[in-house]
């Protein structure tokens, strides 16, 4: 049996508060403590078990780099030093 919203119409569903169970309107926020034999009805009645419940996971989105001109080139040196010593090393093993 599900309560909804006297002012909007919306599905109401309980929320566990220090001074007992309310039940909330989803869409308009709307509260009303609800009475003992209503959090009965409302309670969990199974759990999943835990080799059947499916991880899930957060994707966000990337930032973005924002390097100054100065920085990008210096990167660039950076990463042409390091080419230059790994083709040394790797033609040095070769001899």
């Amino acid at each position: 049996m599900v309560k909804f919203c006297p002012r909007c119409g919306g599905p109401m569903l309980p929320v566990k508060k220090k001074d007992g169970i309310y039940l909330k309107c989803t869409r308009c926020g709307y509260e009303i403590k609800a009475d003992k034999k209503t959090a009965e009805l409302y309670r969990m009645r199974f759990q999943v078990d835990r080799g059947k419940r499916v991880l899930t996971s957060k994707a966000t989105e990337a930032k973005k780099l924002s390097l100054s001109p100065e920085e990008r080139e210096i990167l660039r040196e950076y990463y042409e030093v390091f080419l230059e010593t790994f083709q040394e090393e790797e033609g040095g093993g070769e001899e």
